[in-house]
């Protein structure tokens, strides 16, 4: 790397580092705690299905997009089209995030919808903005620069989840519906204020050279080049499995808390603030861990503290039990989730980078279907 690119790459990279502040505020308010609670003590209030519903709200966009974005990661990458679908995405997200705050008690179609349509953008941008990580880093620092991002961006969930807190604060109560939903409103002006701009800083990316190829036919062509690289196949089926458990937690744990320990919105949100708050160390640990140590080793050894987190939603008591469940999935969760992030990013072509995060989506996100789903049928005839 040259003296001159330096100033250059390092404002790439806190352009990206501030995007993903905007989808970690998104994930936070909207399928994590606060949308996930309005949907099931509100829309779907006296409904037995509540959760089964969530989990199916969860599903629709996940399936989706995993279908999708490996089209659309191959079409950004033949046509040099990152920035611009990724500012549409955005776009998308942020307006669909306002219109969450429409639907009332009992419109649970209405909701399912305009939150499957929110939810699709998200991810289809996220698949966008993980393809710029090969972009950053080489593979002596990938781990690291992986969890800079992650780690950092839990900042944007805290501002927007402090943003949110004035109508959020007194929960979901009678006559006080409306102005909860009005951090729907907030988030999306968050998601448009902090990542508009950051997509904006990024920069353009080339056309690959098949700019009028048929993106159906890179496709097929990569998969069939996986037979010379078997290491791909396996990596997507791991991190399928690894998936699977990671995502339920992520769009349960606010219900989870919740029902199974008596918390108040305001107290579940407080727990959200606790768990980003070791979260941004234990991210940024976990990707220097990465690069010094190995990232397999590192990886291993965050799956051995979910296992204790598991263990923990699953026997503790108490009321100390919430807040260690917390404390240790701020451990873990976006460190295994950059990890993984980081060691697929050094199995192929830089330049094939959008098509490939594309395999990754689909991967995660037929995983994050199939556990929600799960979660959701179980909960119903528990």
């Amino acid at each position: 790397m040259s003296a001159r690119s330096l100033p250059a790459r390092r404002r790439t990279l806190a352009a990206w580092v501030g995007y993903d502040m905007a989808l970690h505020g998104y994930a936070l308010m909207i399928p994590a705690v606060g949308f996930a609670l309005y949907f099931t003590s509100f829309v779907a209030a006296g409904e037995p299905r509540a959760s089964l519903l969530w989990s199916i709200a969860v599903a629709i966009p996940l399936v989706v997009a995993g279908l999708l974005a490996p089209l659309l990661g191959a079409l950004a990458d033949a046509r040099g089209r990152h920035r611009v679908l990724l500012v549409v995405a955005t776009l998308a997200c942020a307006a669909a995030t306002a219109a969450l705050a429409i639907p009332g008690q009992g419109a649970i179609v209405a909701a399912i919808v305009i939150f499957t349509l929110a939810h699709l953008a998200f991810l289809l941008a996220g698949s966008l903005y993980n393809a710029y990580l090969p972009k950053l880093s080489d593979e002596n620092n990938v781990a690291r620069i992986s969890g800079l991002g992650w780690g950092l961006s839990y900042f944007g969930s805290i501002a927007c989840l402090l943003l949110c807190l004035p109508f959020v604060a007194g929960g979901i109560v009678p006559g006080g519906e409306g102005r909860y939903a009005l951090a729907f409103v907030v988030t999306a002006a968050f998601v448009a204020v902090v990542g508009l701009p950051a997509a904006f800083a990024l920069p353009a990316t080339q056309a690959d050279g098949a700019g009028r190829g048929n993106p159906y036919r890179r496709i097929a062509d990569s998969v069939r080049g996986w037979r010379g690289r078997p290491q791909i196949p396996r990596f997507l089926i791991g991190y399928y499995l690894i998936n699977d458990a990671v995502v339920t937690v992520v769009y349960f744990t606010g219900i989870f808390l919740r029902d199974t320990f008596g918390l108040s919105v305001q107290q579940v949100l407080w727990h959200s603030l606790a768990f980003q708050l070791v979260a941004i160390p234990a991210t940024l640990a976990f990707g220097w861990l990465g690069d010094r140590w190995g990232q397999q080793r590192a990886l291993l050894l965050s799956l051995a503290i979910w296992a204790i987190v598991l263990l923990l939603m699953a026997f503790a008591g108490g009321a100390w039990a919430p807040l260690a469940i917390v404390g240790c999935l701020g451990l873990v969760l976006g460190s295994t989730q950059s990890l993984c992030r980081s060691m697929f990013a050094r199995l192929f072509p830089s330049d094939r980078a959008g098509e490939y995060f594309g395999f990754h989506a689909l991967a995660g996100r037929a995983s994050s279907a199939l556990g929600p789903l799960l979660f959701g049928v179980v909960a119903t005839l528990a």
